[in-house]
């Protein structure tokens, strides 16, 4: 009887007389608590026994899969919960130097539609004309002076003035044929019609104004007039609206 609860005593774990060794290898040892968790040495024990129940988290016994899941997932949640909290106060202070940032545009092909977009002062009132279909009044010029003038629908320009023309009433002057100075060894005439059956020739219409003087206007369905014979350019729809307010 004295060796059976010398043996019982030496592997109960509340007995001063607990053996480890016993315990290991005999066949009556008995767990106090059948549910108490494992942990891997004693090292991690003692650290368990540290923290109070609101932390024991932070210490999980052997085989608690879903604590460590549970775990896992708090500081995932906590570490974007920082990472937000973070961009958001990064904002904040930087939001007074968010104008002086360097803005990359976009690349935009340059051509002349696209430089049309842009045109200010005198460019941009022959945008408006292109814009709005307005009539404008162009005079020209030749090589000793004031040629005529158009009447037209402006449809492009460029910078160099070279405009392209639609539905185009053309008024110049001329002298009449006895007033004419013809140079001489002009070469041989076209025949009669010749262009006419390449394209149709605009009719020019003569009117006597005097001195051996004829007015000569034409309709063209389109022209093209280089920017070096424009002298001066009236939006002539404009000026008209102005007079009748």
């Amino acid at each position: 009887m004295s060796s059976t609860s010398s043996s019982e005593s030496e592997t109960s774990a509340s007995s001063s007389k607990f053996d480890p060794i016993k315990v290991l290898y005999s066949k009556k040892t008995k767990v106090p608590v059948k549910n108490a968790p494992l942990y891997d040495n004693l090292q991690q024990f003692e650290s368990a026994l540290k923290y109070n129940e609101s932390q024991s988290s932070s210490i999980i016994p052997v085989g608690k899969q879903e604590l460590v899941k549970k775990r896992e997932e708090e500081k995932e949640a906590k570490k974007k919960e920082e990472e937000k909290n973070l961009a958001e106060k990064n904002k904040q202070r930087f939001a007074q130097y968010q104008g002086l940032e360097p803005v990359k545009r976009p690349f935009r092909a340059k051509n002349v539609m696209t430089r049309l977009e842009a045109m200010t002062g005198p460019l941009g009132a022959l945008k408006e004309c292109v814009d709005q279909r307005l009539r404008i009044k162009i005079t020209t010029r030749n090589a000793n002076g004031i040629r005529g003038v158009l009447h037209a629908t402006l449809v492009a320009f460029d910078k160099q003035w070279n405009m392209a023309l639609s539905d185009v009433l053309e008024i110049w002057r001329r002298k009449a044929p006895k007033k004419r100075k013809i140079p001489p060894a002009l070469g041989t005439p076209v025949p009669k019609g010749t262009a006419a059956s390449i394209s149709a020739v605009p009719v020019v219409t003569e009117t006597n104004v005097g001195g051996g003087v004829l007015e000569c206007t034409r309709h063209l369905p389109q022209i093209m007039v280089r920017g070096e014979h424009v002298v001066m350019v009236n939006i002539v729809e404009r000026s008209t609206a102005l007079s009748q307010q």
